[in-house]
C-alpha cells in the first residue's frame, strides 16, 4: 500500500466517514473513496467493515 493508503487504512477502525477521513488527512472526499477502493482490492475484501477489522488487527500487531 502507498503511504496515503496506509493513512486511510489506519483510520478505518475509527468508523470515520469518507468526509471525516478527508478532513483529517487534508485530501478530498473523492480521493478517500479511491483509496478505500484500492485498499479493498489489495486486501481482497468486499467491504469497508472487513477492511476496518483487518486494520484493527494490523495496528494491534504493530503496537507489540
Amino acid at each position: 500500500m502507498s503511504p496515503r493508503e496506509i493513512a486511510v487504512f489506519s483510520l478505518l477502525p475509527t468508523g470515520a466517514t469518507n468526509r471525516e477521513v478527508a478532513r483529517e488527512l487534508s485530501i478530498s472526499e473523492r480521493t478517500v473513496k479511491f483509496h478505500v477502493a484500492a485498499i479493498l482490492q489489495k486486501l481482497g475484501v468486499r467491504s469497508r467493515v472487513e477492511a476496518a477489522i483487518a486494520s484493527y488487527v494490523w495496528r494491534g500487531r504493530r503496537e507489540r
